[in-house]
């Protein structure tokens, strides 16, 4: 069949330039069909397409569906291409077919859950970086690039219709959370780990680059321990669909604190300060919770 592993021996840097390709190539068909979808809705007048360029604050709807065709191009689309062009059998490449046991379902699920007071501690450490005198430049770059990120995504989620939301929840927690894991725990801890023989290594290292390709460094610790949780989840269980999961849970958790709270971003703040400050103690009892739901997943899978 098409090239169907036609790159399967290639040399790691030549899988790499290849997917770096696909995602181009994906990257560009999506938003192209975003642009159909984008003209559609303003018309084709060039004054109507930079108004709404110039004043994109006001058109939520259009953020997200630039948001699911940039999951579909970035991520599942790449993934799956790759897989096919990478092995005789993209299903295994991707380990979607390996068992799933529900015990460890439900474990990884509940290890999710419990692991977000600690995860709180971490971000709330790490938005203390302070940089050098002679690096405040970059500093306020960063800010402002978290400021203007943080204020799309609240545009984007801001909402009371529930079909909107159950929208937001298909991107954000079911396509996001396959999409990432197919591209950073499917293809590229598969390609880094020919590189890498010490899987810890290869776990951290896939995790630094999930981390860091959000672009959000104020977060940069908190969702590199995320990347490394879900990079063992792969790693012991050897099934993509454990760590799709509590990718699931985390942002979907994410979602409905945003969604019960939305008329009292107090209290969402005070959700999201659990584990630190005066309840500091809830991070370390969200940490040892943690790490029994982790072992109880690896035993589900014989591992001791």
């Amino acid at each position: 069949m098409f090239l169907k592993a036609a790159f399967k021996d290639s040399p790691i840097v030549i899988q790499l330039l290849m997917l770096l390709a696909v995602v181009f190539f994906c990257f560009m068909a999506c938003a192209f069909l975003s642009s159909v979808l984008f003209v559609m809705k303003v018309g084709i007048s060039p004054e109507a397409i930079r108004e709404v360029q110039l004043n994109i604050n006001n058109y939520p709807e259009l953020l997200r569906i630039m948001s699911f065709f940039q999951v579909l191009g970035i991520f599942i689309f790449p993934s799956i291409i790759c897989a096919w062009l990478f092995s005789d059998y993209y299903k295994n490449y991707l380990h979607i077919e390996n068992p799933i046991y529900s015990p460890a379902v439900l474990w990884a699920i509940a290890g999710s859950l419990l692991f977000v007071p600690f995860i709180n501690f971490t971000a709330s450490i790490n938005q203390q970086m302070v940089f050098p005198e002679a690096l405040k430049g970059l500093e306020k770059w960063m800010m402002e690039m978290e400021t203007n990120n943080n204020q799309l995504i609240t545009l984007m989620l801001t909402t009371k219709s529930p079909l909107i939301i159950l929208f937001n929840v298909l991107v954000i927690c079911v396509l996001t959370g396959i999409g990432e894991e197919f591209m950073f725990r499917g293809v590229l801890q598969t390609i880094f780990g020919r590189f890498f023989k010490n899987p810890h290594v290869l776990v951290w290292f896939i995790a630094i680059i999930f981390s860091a390709i959000h672009f959000q460094f104020y977060g940069f610790v908190p969702r590199l321990l995320l990347g490394a949780y879900l990079g063992y989840l792969m790693y012991f269980t050897q099934t993509i669909w454990i760590p799709v999961l509590a990718h699931f849970t985390f942002n979907l958790s994410s979602l409905a604190v945003f969604y019960i709270f939305q008329d009292s971003p107090e209290k969402s703040q005070e959700f999201d300060a659990l584990g630190t400050g005066s309840t500091w103690w809830l991070a370390l009892a969200s940490l040892a919770l943690f790490a029994f739901c982790f072992q109880q997943v690896k035993k589900a899978y014989d591992y001791e």
